[in-house]
């Protein structure tokens, strides 16, 4: 005998949201200076590093239409190439990591005041072993010039796991007809790879980019502390979920609708119901997948006053701040309990209370500390949120809310 079922959830408010995939929206931009080709791009991320790679793109020569409600259009078939011009990218490292190999010669890369002082080392070694010459300031900060392009092939080792340094590598071999052998202690994300395998024998197609799970993790977040049922889609890649991995070994209940794939991408549609607190260790194998979403873990973790340990934080140093650091100040300056070592955190939980936080110049920072579900407190920066999440406040701030966004 079959037993069925059925779950009444007609009550429930449908929302639908459009956080297009940064790592994808860069790649697919880029992809125009590889090869001449017509490129539409839907659910695009409108925020400020991926228009710095639009800008990048336009200084170089392509012609490009929009962004218009998250679509562009990229043409590269009549390019007008401006040779010895400045490109200014912000404070998009990410962009700086991917295109490097792309710039044309002789033209001067720089970006904003937190950007020129992060070191651009791990990306201009493996060029210079290739035979770039590259002028750039003392500790290989920004800004940077190429001056020429010599092609010897590599035999590469990636000591540090990076997908950005990865993917600049490989759009410098398909770019350059070049033979390079990367190889990977830990394997990271490999949007790069999925993507090109798919579209490299088309001249014209449409890209349409699925949701961001390292967005969708903050609507996952607040709604778990709220106990409310939620519906979300997203990119199912493997090397981008870590963190719902970790939910899932915290006992969330969650159920898959639907599952698909798109150049190479896997989608999903779930439902996800509640949560029972269970792990309390992460160690350092898990951690490349869940990365960016640190901060938003230790954040979350105070809602439930648990002890966490977790290991293999020294990436966090090299993001758009030092956020092992900022993170450690900014929980203490909360009244919460934390232990930092050389490459491990101890959250011991505390009594939360209100202050003043600095996010400083990392959208990730404010981000998780304007969901915390308790008492009032302010937040510099609010800028911050166009790199990454530029509708961020429009699906949190609303009139429950008690958070202020300090600028």
């Amino acid at each position: 005998m079959k037993s069925y079922f059925k779950n009444n959830i007609s009550f429930l408010k449908k929302k639908s949201f459009k956080i297009g995939d940064k790592s994808i929206s860069h790649r697919s931009i880029l992809y125009s200076l590889i090869k001449n080709s017509i490129i539409e791009i839907k659910n695009l991320l409108e925020s400020s590093d991926t228009l710095s790679t639009i800008n990048l793109c336009k200084n170089i020569g392509i012609n490009v239409y929009g962004p218009i409600n998250n679509y562009l259009l990229l043409c590269s078939f009549k390019k007008k190439i401006n040779k010895e011009k400045i490109n200014f990218l912000g404070n998009s490292g990410t962009t700086i990591r991917l295109s490097l190999s792309l710039i044309i010669e002789n033209n001067f890369i720089i970006g904003d005041k937190s950007l020129n002082k992060r070191t651009m080392y791990r990306i201009i070694k493996p060029l210079c072993l290739i035979g770039y010459i590259v002028q750039c300031k003392k500790n290989f900060f920004t800004p940077i010039t190429i001056f020429k392009k010599n092609n010897f092939g590599l035999k590469y080792n990636l000591v540090n796991a990076s997908s950005q340094i990865k993917s600049c590598l490989i759009l410098t071999s398909i770019n350059s007809f070049l033979k390079l052998y990367i190889k990977e202690k830990k394997k990271t994300r490999d949007h790069t790879e999925r993507m090109f395998f798919n579209i490299k024998k088309k001249n014209n197609f449409i890209i349409n980019i699925p949701n961001d799970f390292s967005s969708i993790s903050f609507i996952i977040n607040y709604l778990l502390v709220k106990k409310k049922i939620l519906f979300l889609n997203f990119n199912f890649n493997k090397f981008r979920i870590g963190y719902f991995d970790y939910l899932i070994k915290c006992g969330i209940n969650v159920y898959f609708l639907k599952k698909n794939i798109c150049y190479n991408e896997h989608l999903v549609k779930i439902i996800i119901t509640k949560l029972k607190f269970k792990k309390n260790v992460i160690f350092s194998n898990l951690i490349s997948r869940m990365i960016d979403e640190i901060p938003l873990l230790l954040t979350f973790v105070i809602n439930y006053n648990k002890i966490i340990k977790i290991y293999g934080l020294e990436e966090l140093k090299f993001k758009e701040s030092n956020r092992l650091l900022n993170m450690y100040n900014n929980l203490l300056f909360l009244g919460i309990r934390v232990l930092i070592k050389k490459n491990y955190l101890i959250l011991k939980g505390g009594n939360f209370h209100s202050n003043f936080i600095f996010s400083k110049t990392d959208h990730r920072l404010f981000m998780s500390f304007y969901i915390i579900n308790n008492n009032i407190i302010k937040i510099s920066n609010v800028e911050n949120i166009l790199s990454s999440f530029p509708n961020f406040l429009s699906i949190f701030n609303n009139n429950k809310n008690k958070y202020y966004a300090y600028k």
